[in-house]
């Protein structure tokens, strides 16, 4: 089988034909180490006698701090993995090794303004999603030979995903407009997301497919021209019990007022109602179950149970309203539903995940090939970029 690289949030993926291994960033190893050598050496500042006499103890200070840090999309290439992450103060770029462990990861770019969020491509030329601000996000071009970034779109939209197209000098994106108040202020929503593509050269864009109420996310092209995507809708709905729901609201107010009065207590004592601990959220995992998958928060537990009523022992996470799309001129074929992404094969077939399995599917049948806890990006050998736009 083909290989491929995939990424389940804080580790690199790769499947070498026969069987998975998951690799540490170097980069994101060496930064928690750091942060956590550095946390011990300034542990002094602030707890004990001295900083009591000082006026500088917090017990907030004590325990390891350790940075948060993410795998935003990965890119095989050349045998070797392209990777981008984000990290608390710094996002970047970087090639690792699968098959050698100990071999250097190689430095392509770093930056401290602006976050990486996707990478597609091959050769030395990468197409990237570049984000400078929370709301609004632009299609770049990632020279890796000389780190230089050239972005390609710009205005009030959420350009994601590029692709390099089967045709010539051409880029595929998704783009969604940012909704604005009356005051111009961000609403925390977007219009559905449509189908575009850039000319390399003359830097004109082209809304190639809509829906009103659905978003037409990661599109790509196979080489015969055939196009791809993942259909979602715009707004999930989610029915419930009105009737329990009611019945609940004192409950939650209680319940709220509780969590008001631990809050309380411990930022102003360090101690809690009912522990007898310095610090009982020390230690606290953070809430598992909520993750954001290309710019859509996902309760994963609530939406793993479910897919349960679908009857699928391979289940995943993602919403079964995800949709795996191939077009056939004006005409529509699912070819899978919960997948979040997927990687097209140079025989025709694709790699494709559902967020805890990754499938291989191919003239209308299907078979998993590999298992994880999280899957968020998979990727095959990337296409090359046949454009130049930094001749522009």
């Amino acid at each position: 089988m083909e290989k491929f690289a995939f990424s389940d949030g804080e580790k690199i993926g790769y499947f070498d034909g026969e069987k998975s291994v998951l690799r540490e960033s170097e980069y994101i190893s060496r930064a928690r180490e750091y942060a956590e050598t550095r946390t011990k050496r300034d542990e002094w500042k602030h707890m004990g006698d001295g900083a009591r006499f000082r006026g500088d103890y917090d017990r907030r200070q004590s325990g390891i701090r350790t940075i948060t840090a993410c795998i935003n999309g990965v890119q095989l290439s050349e045998g070797k993995i392209v990777y981008a992450f984000s990290t608390d103060d710094s996002s970047g770029v970087y090639r690792k090794n699968p098959a050698d462990e100990k071999e250097r990861e190689e430095h392509i770019l770093s930056s401290s303004y602006e976050e990486i969020l996707t990478v597609q491509g091959g050769g030395a030329r990468y197409a990237v999603t570049v984000r400078a601000d929370p709301v609004t996000s632009e299609i770049g071009i990632l020279d890796c030979a000389t780190s230089e970034l050239k972005t390609l779109t710009d205005g009030d939209s959420r350009d994601a995903n590029p692709f390099f197209s089967a045709e010539n000098g051409r880029i595929l994106f998704d783009s969604a407009g940012a909704g604005r108040t009356a005051d111009g202020s961000f609403s925390g929503k977007y219009a559905p997301a449509a189908i575009c593509s850039i000319d390399l050269e003359t830097l004109e864009i082209r809304e190639l497919r809509r829906e009103e109420k659905y978003s037409l996310v990661k599109p790509k092209e196979g080489a015969d021209g055939t196009l791809y995507c993942i259909r979602r809708p715009n707004r999930e709905r989610r029915g419930g019990n009105v009737f329990l729901e009611m019945l609940l609201i004192p409950f939650r107010i209680f319940q709220a007022i509780v969590l008001f009065v631990q809050a309380f207590v411990v930022l102003f004592t360090g101690k809690s109602l009912t522990s007898g601990g310095d610090n009982p959220t020390k230690g606290r995992e953070q809430n598992s179950g909520k993750i954001y998958v290309d710019g859509c928060l996902i309760e994963a537990e609530r939406e793993y149970k479910r897919n349960k009523k679908f009857k699928d022992r391979e289940r995943g996470f993602i919403p079964m309203s995800w949709e795996l799309i191939r077009f056939d001129g004006e005409k529509k074929e699912v070819l899978k539903r919960g997948v979040c992404d997927y990687a097209l094969c140079a025989d025709g077939g694709l790699y494709c995940t559902n967020g805890r399995h990754i499938f291989y599917l191919r003239d209308g049948e299907q078979k998993k090939v590999a298992d994880c806890e999280r899957c968020l990006s998979v990727s095959t050998e990337g296409s090359v970029c046949t454009g130049d736009p930094f001749s522009l």
